[in-house]
């Protein structure tokens, strides 16, 4: 595994920036910004929460001042905040918004800074191409202010990029620069950024003894600026060194140390690998209990924090660690899940760099549009006397095809929306069928003309949840589990009730499947349900069944839904209703449901209908079974 180095543009951003942007004038919330966000810098050593949380205040404090430079520094300091937390879109997009702020008052050298920082990210995301683009944009700029510090950071970020990409000779040719920059400025904490950086190179090129000096001297010398982020690092390089160097006590001890200051500084990041770490350290010293807990958290927040990579290396190590330990069941479970994890990231690093040959593809071809179209441009003016009329004809004909393109656009898009308005109130009037209505009122009254008032009670009350659940649900698109489970049983209780033989129904739903999680259309299943009660005869059959079961798919993020009766069978039903010329709306509406769904959704819903007497002659009724991928609420 390899040891974490510490990126010295960042800490250009987070220290070398000063307030001196607020001038001493009389506009009260000037100060305050100020006040804020040195407040916000100091909180990122006890609470990135707290720290957040100031630095939106002083965000809509400097909008409110109007003035440029104090709402660049706001979102920059709230980009630094957010990439300590490894929420690096979000400290993106500050970067950037402060990044064009800097550019409209020509501030080339907070520019530098955060082309600096935005290298930082593209880095930690393994965009390395685009890391070493914005840091040689800084350097050219640092080198044009004559301004060291920053051609030193320059330095620093750029070797840190050759480091990742195993060419030692060239970062350590380019931290070597950056290290006597900071030696003659005696920049300390820059100096022992550095030091740490040159350590792991040593480390990466196993010379453990020199890497352990140099880091050993980075942490003497970061003691003296306190700065807790960049200690917990240095201790936990000093911990693998020790490792490396097979001292295991040494090594669990500053893993130990390091382990309180991430926790204290909700560093979470960082975690998953310390923890990898201390129980491969806990393995070696045969304390197996400790080190199954620690593979364990590791796991966990690795999951949580969805650190890929960590979470990778963890589920590796535990597999050998559970062989180790005469656990053969666990160790393969996990050793298929690193596999698992191992090929995700493959296509994804594949997706990745297809996107980037496809946007490369995409630039090369509007820059031959634009040369082509630049030499048209010339050509129309050598003959623009000759052909004036022909180019105004040829714009009028763009025009009006633009025009009867959006025209085409707008009338498919409204069409489309018709239908869905349609289609929801044709779902409305199925599910509130006046029929099926006036049986159930007749229903209650022939209760209560009976004097059986508990059954009109009962009724009643179903009768009402069904339509209180009908109506709130044709609202949505989407509804939980448990109230489609809740409006189905309603529904099936009250044709129970209307019907002279005993009609059996039962549910089954996966264990697993959390009910109030879980996300399905509304009344979707209800449809069937009721062919299966009318066209199936299923009021004349004395065994009259239905079953409707609700599984989790393996290995697949859907649930399936199985609507399974003993009437006449599909088949039967449809000759019969050639017969009496009736046609299923309810089904028909459904299955327009499934086509728009499909339509509109990447995940794509999957439907069938099967006769039983097609799967055994000796059974009769109809199973339709459709699948819906797995939706969750929005947060």
């Amino acid at each position: 595994m390899k040891l974490l180095f510490f990126s010295l543009s960042l800490i250009i951003s987070l220290q070398s920036y000063s307030l001196s942007f607020l001038d001493q004038k009389s506009e009260q919330n000037k100060f305050k910004v100020d006040s804020l966000l040195s407040r916000a810098k100091n909180l990122r050593d006890s609470s990135f929460d707290a720290s957040t949380k100031v630095g939106r205040e002083a965000i809509e404090l400097a909008k409110k001042t109007e003035e440029t430079d104090i709402i660049a520094f706001a979102h920059k300091s709230q980009g630094i905040t957010f990439f300590y937390q490894g929420l690096f879109d979000s400290a993106f997009v500050h970067y950037n918004t402060a990044k064009e702020e800097f550019k409209s008052i020509n501030d080339s050298l907070n520019i530098a800074r955060l082309n600096s920082n935005i290298g930082i990210i593209y880095r930690r995301t393994n965009k390395y191409d685009k890391a070493l683009e914005q840091y040689l944009k800084a350097l050219e700029l640092y080198e044009a202010l004559k301004y060291p510090k920053g051609i030193a950071a320059a330095y620093t970020n750029i070797g840190g990029v050759y480091q990742t990409l195993e060419d030692s000779n060239k970062a350590l040719k380019y931290y070597l620069k950056a290290k006597e920059i900071y030696k003659h400025l005696n920049e300390t904490q820059r100096f022992s950024r550095v030091l740490t950086n040159i350590g792991v190179l040593k480390f990466e090129q196993g010379n453990y003894t020199e890497s352990l000096e140099y880091q050993l001297e980075a942490l003497k010398l970061n003691d003296k600026q306190g700065m807790q982020q960049h200690k917990a690092i240095i201790q936990l390089n000093i911990g693998q060194t020790y490792q490396a160097l097979k001292q295991p006590l040494n090594a669990l001890e500053y893993y130990n140390y390091c382990e309180d200051i991430r926790l204290q500084l909700n560093d979470y990041w960082g975690l998953g690998k310390l923890f990898v770490l201390k129980a491969m350290v806990l393995e070696e010293l045969d304390h197996n209990k400790s080190a199954n807990d620690y593979f364990l958290k590791a796991e966990k927040i690795c999951e949580k924090q969805n650190l890929s990579e960590d979470l990778k290396e963890a589920c590796y190590r535990y597999s050998n660690f559970l062989e180790n330990n005469n656990r053969p069941k666990e160790a393969i479970r996990y050793l298929k899940k690193y596999n698992h994890i191992n090929d995700s990231l493959y296509e994804v690093n594949q997706s990745d760099y297809l996107a980037e040959l496809t946007s490369k593809f995409e630039s090369e071809q509007k820059e031959k549009e634009l040369e082509l179209l630049h030499q048209r441009t010339q050509i129309q003016k050598l003959e623009l006397g000759q052909k004036n009329a022909w180019i105004i004809v040829l714009l009028v004909v763009m025009i009006l095809g633009v025009v009867a393109v959006l025209v085409s656009l707008r009338i498919n898009r409204l069409r489309a929306d018709h239908k869905i308005m349609d289609l929801r109130q044709k779902v409305l009037l199925t599910q509130m069928n006046p029929h099926f209505l006036f049986n159930s009122l007749t229903a209650i009254q022939s209760f209560i003309l009976d004097e059986k008032n508990d059954d009109a009670n009962n009724y009643l009350s179903r009768l009402a949840s069904l339509v209180r659940g009908i109506l709130e649900n044709s609202r949505e698109e989407f509804v939980s589990l448990r109230t489609e489970i809740q409006t189905l049983e309603d529904y099936i209780g009250l044709q129970k009730l209307r019907f002279e033989n005993d009609i059996a129904y039962h549910f089954e739903i996966d264990a697993t499947l959390n009910q109030d999680e879980v996300m399905v259309p509304p009344m979707l299943a209800q449809p069937f349900i009721e062919n299966a009660l009318i066209h199936g005869k299923l009021r004349n059959n004395p065994e009259a069944c239905i079953n409707v079961k609700v599984t989790k798919k393996d290995g697949e993020q859907s649930i399936k839904f199985d609507i399974i009766d003993n009437g006449i069978g599909i088949e039967e039903a449809k000759i019969q209703s050639i017969q009496t010329h009736h046609k299923s709306l309810a089904t028909s509406i459904a299955l327009d449901r499934v086509k728009i769904y499909n339509f509109k959704s990447s995940k794509k819903m999957n439907f069938e209908i099967v006769d039983l007497k097609s799967i055994n002659k000796n059974k009769s009724g109809t199973k339709v079974s459709y699948s819906i991928p797995i939706l969750t609420p929005s947060k």
